[in-house]
């Protein structure tokens, strides 16, 4: 099984710690605005599954008319959006980028689209702003799974959101198809830290 998978939220929430923590074990809280695309293969229910991750920045302008916007969203087979539970606006956010996935999604394919909703930052418990509750509602409401992560502190929780979307992606019967591939910015594990932006698309 192969499947792409892109990251989106807004800035500042984790997006880039989350998925380099699923890659490598390891906790990089710094990052600057890069665009990559990693892939690696894992054992899920004894299956090895190669996932593409799209690391995405965040843009304001979510226009079906903006291609690359809609590259994204041609491209991805599932979704994780990453809010921050210490700042109500990346979570207000969230909403309107599964609202914006869906509509587009529709215009060109009947399946149902898996998306999972993190709420990241969770060791940050001191300044929450967004309850653990408001954050399962909003997933409960637009069919979405929904996980709170800290990916500075926990792997594991981490690893979790992955295998879960995994498991919606199975569901949905995803079949295996070609990565669509850009000029050779898929990167091996083994590049994970030669983080270099990508080239325009």
């Amino acid at each position: 099984m192969e499947a792409n998978i892109v990251v989106m939220g807004t800035e500042s929430v984790g997006k880039s710690a989350m998925t380099v923590r699923l890659l490598t074990r390891r906790f990089i809280g710094e990052y600057g605005d890069i665009e990559s695309i990693y892939s690696q293969s894992f054992i899920v229910d004894g299956r090895e599954v190669t996932l593409n991750i799209w690391d995405s920045p965040y843009s304001q302008d979510l226009s079906v008319e903006t291609s690359h916007f809609l590259k994204k969203i041609q491209w991805a087979d599932g979704f994780v959006l990453v809010y921050s539970i210490c700042d109500r606006a990346s979570f207000n956010a969230i909403s309107r980028l599964v609202q914006k996935i869906k509509s587009t999604r529709d215009c060109f394919s009947r399946d149902k689209v898996p998306i999972v909703i993190v709420g990241n930052k969770k060791d940050l418990h001191h300044r929450r702003t967004v309850l653990s509750e408001e954050g399962r509602m909003l997933a409960l409401s637009m069919d979405c799974l929904f996980y709170e992560v800290s990916a500075a502190e926990n792997y594991h929780s981490v690893v979790s959101v992955f295998n879960g979307l995994v498991d919606r992606m199975k569901d949905a019967k995803l079949t295996t198809k070609k990565p669509l591939r850009f000029k050779g910015i898929v990167k091996s594990m083994s590049a994970v830290f030669a983080r270099r932006r990508t080239d325009s698309l």
